[in-house]
C-alpha cells in the first residue's frame, strides 16, 4: 500500500465514522471528526461554524429526527495536507415523535485536513438532494 492509499484509507476511516455517528444519533461521535474551525453547510440552513455551533445543530436536530444515511458512491483525492471527498447519497429521515418517514439521495464534498498530529479532520461539509423542491414548472 502506497503512502497515498493510506491517506485515503485514514479520511475513509473518518467518513465511516461519520456516518456511524449520524445513524446513531452520536453528537460526540460526530464531533470527533471535526475540525475546531470547521464549517457545516446543510441545505435549507444557514452555515454551521465551529464545532460548539455544530454540537448545538446536531442536538436540535436528533431531538427532532432520526437518520439512515449510507454512501453508495465516494471518491477521495489527497493533495498535501488537503483531502477532498467527493460522494452520492442515499438517506431515510423519520421524525422522533411517529409520523411518515423521508427518503432522498443527493450527492455531497467533504473537505478534509491534516492536523498537526497527523490526523484527518473535516473543515468543510455540504451536501444537497437530488429530488426537485417542488413538482411545478
Amino acid at each position: 500500500m502506497s503512502a497515498r492509499d493510506d491517506e485515503q484509507a485514514a479520511v475513509a476511516r473518518n467518513t465511516a465514522a461519520l456516518l456511524a455517528a449520524v445513524n446513531a444519533s452520536d453528537v460526540a461521535g460526530i464531533l470527533a471528526v471535526w475540525s475546531a474551525s470547521g464549517v457545516l453547510m446543510p441545505p435549507h440552513h444557514p452555515a454551521v461554524h465551529g464545532r460548539a455551533e455544530i454540537e448545538r445543530y446536531f442536538n436540535r436536530l436528533f431531538e427532532q429526527r432520526r437518520f439512515k444515511f449510507s454512501f453508495t458512491s465516494s471518491l477521495i483525492e489527497v493533495f498535501g495536507e488537503i483531502a477532498f471527498e467527493r460522494l452520492e447519497y442515499e438517506a431515510s429521515v423519520r421524525p422522533v415523535d411517529g409520523g411518515q418517514e423521508f427518503r432522498d439521495v443527493g450527492k455531497g464534498l467533504h473537505v478534509y485536513r491534516r492536523e498537526g498530529d497527523g490526523s484527518w479532520k473535516l473543515v468543510a461539509d455540504i451536501w444537497n438532494s437530488d429530488k426537485p423542491t417542488n413538482a411545478g414548472p
